[in-house]
């Protein structure tokens, strides 16, 4: 229960902010795997990119689900 008021409270620019990171971290990763195709880069691009690639689309979706709420909750009286 407390985890869902934890997640509600954050806000859509905290949510953004943080999908940026992950994707960028995401990114580094793939480069990474591309500039030094070794075992490591290239299992680390798969497993932990994707990972944080899948993670930073989910909370980009909340935002603009929580966003859509939000403008729909000001717009209805």
């Amino acid at each position: 229960m407390r985890l869902w008021r934890r997640l509600r409270a954050i806000t859509i620019t905290g949510l953004v902010r943080a999908a940026a990171v992950l994707t960028i971290l995401a990114l580094g990763l793939m480069v990474w795997s591309l500039l030094d195709p070794s075992v490591l880069p290239v299992m680390l691009a798969m497993s932990v990119g994707q990972l944080f690639g899948t993670i930073a689309f989910g909370m980009y979706v909340v935002a603009i689900i929580k966003d859509l709420r939000r403008a729909r909750a000001a717009r209805d009286p």
